[in-house]
């Protein structure tokens, strides 16, 4: 056995010399580490990594950290994405693998180079505003939600970026176009994920739902593809939509104001109206809903897909352009109910009953309403109803388990109870999950 010291960290690694196999360095296995973001912090716990052989070769196959908590470490693989589980890493090459950079591991088999024979959309991001998992969850000393624990570990259905998707349009001359609808605040995130596994490399157009940085908030993080893939990107956006972000976004919108010789996203920001419009010989149908009260943001239509990320109600006027839809991607944000803002589940399983989509997949995930930890601070600052509290919070906290109401909106438990529809009411609807890939028809 060879130990290899980072007590400046906090940590230790082990490597575990099995037969055949040779010892891992201490560099490989800090470096390791870094990418993991698991010695960046002196508070830490002590982590341990461990090297087996696997086909032949030798491969991390996990990290632990030595507290309660701890993430499951198994190989997993990034088309299915079923368990949580570490992804494998290749300890003897210093080089990433083409289309490989999952979570900061190296090492993943990517679909990179694959040859498409027809149009997908990848989701990636399905999440709320915050994502998932929530700093304030991860470091409550309770650890009382479960959602967030279990999407800390990677792989795990349950991690959610900002809801974005990106269209890969074959058009009939053979070209292969990248269409992204939204860049929000995880773009950039997503993007190291997903674009080298799928071997997406430019990005031909960028359409904006909405003026909220949960859809333009990354925006600024364009000018790696700009200075280094290609010259400008067109930004199509609502008249309304681009004043707000003329103000938010100004030195993106107007390029004068810039400092000279500053590197700078060059973007080519394109009004558009509620009219239909083409992007690339693509005709994109913009589907006006409600995202609150009085502000307007909009779904679109790509072909026989519908896309409405953001909303709290559709008008009239927008069911006709949902009509013979075969996928509807859908806001539902909670289990329980709607908020101001956003469909809960309740709703959006109403507005499929209208729409009837051949197939739903539910986006915008919220982890849930509110953690019980929440409650129970809440509840235990009365001294008076301190003693009582004690016996309500523990039958409070059994009952949300059994509802969903409070931080249950885990991915494959909501799954099961949603397959359930398909028998009793004929509708297939499921939730979408981060780089999930479905093959369309454009």
């Amino acid at each position: 056995m060879h130990a290899v010291g980072v007590s400046s960290f906090g940590a230790r690694i082990i490597a575990r010399r099995r037969s055949g196999i040779s010892s891992i360095s201490g560099s490989q296995a800090m470096a390791v580490l870094r990418m993991m973001s698991l010695v960046h912090s002196r508070s830490l716990p002590p982590t341990h990594l461990s090297a087996e052989s696997f086909n032949g070769r030798n491969r991390i196959v996990g990290a632990q950290r030595l507290w309660p908590t701890v993430c499951t470490t198994r190989s997993w693989s990034s088309q299915i994405r079923a368990d949580a589980g570490v992804a494998a890493v290749d300890a003897t090459k210093k080089a990433a693998q083409s289309g490989a950079f999952v979570d900061g591991l190296l090492g993943v088999e990517s679909e990179a180079g694959r040859r498409l024979t027809s149009s997908q959309i990848i989701f990636l991001g399905t999440g709320t505003s915050e994502g998932i998992p929530r700093v304030s969850c991860l470091t409550n000393p309770e650890k009382s939600c479960a959602v967030c624990l279990a999407a800390a570990q990677l792989g795990n259905k349950n991690r959610r970026r900002n809801t974005s998707v990106i269209v890969r349009y074959l058009a009939p001359d053979g070209r292969l176009l990248n269409i992204l609808i939204d860049a929000g605040k995880f773009f950039y995130h997503s993007a190291l994920q997903w674009f080298p596994y799928y071997g997406i490399r430019n990005l031909d157009a960028v359409i904006i739902t909405h003026a909220h940085a949960d859809a333009n908030g990354g925006l600024d993080d364009l000018r790696d593809w700009t200075n280094n893939v290609q010259p400008h990107i067109p930004i199509y956006v609502g008249l309304r939509d681009l004043t707000v972000m003329a103000k938010s976004h100004y030195y993106l919108v107007d390029t004068s104001v810039v400092m000279k010789g500053t590197a700078v996203t060059k973007l080519q920001f394109i009004p558009m109206s509620e009219e239909p419009f083409e992007v690339h010989g693509l005709k994109v149908t913009p589907l006006p809903v409600w995202h609150g009260p009085g502000y307007r943001s909009l779904g679109f239509r790509v072909g026989d897909v519908c896309y409405i990320s953001d909303a709290s109600e559709i008008p009239a006027e927008t069911y006709p352009l949902l009509e013979n839809c075969d996928l509807l991607i859908l806001d539902a944000l909670r289990p329980d109910r709607s908020s101001a803002t956003h469909f809960g589940m309740p709703a959006a399983l109403d507005e499929v009953r209208k729409i009837r989509p051949k197939r739903t997949l539910f986006t915008g995930i919220c982890m849930s309403w509110i953690p019980c930890s929440f409650a129970k601070q809440f509840f235990m600052g009365c001294l008076l109803l301190q003693y009582l509290m004690k016996y309500l919070m523990a039958a409070l906290c059994e009952m949300t388990e059994m509802t969903g109401m409070m931080h249950t909106m885990d991915h494959d438990k909501i799954n099961a109870e949603l397959a359930k529809l398909l028998d009793s009411e004929g509708l297939d609807v499921q939730l979408s999950f981060d780089g999930m890939q479905i093959p369309i028809d454009l």
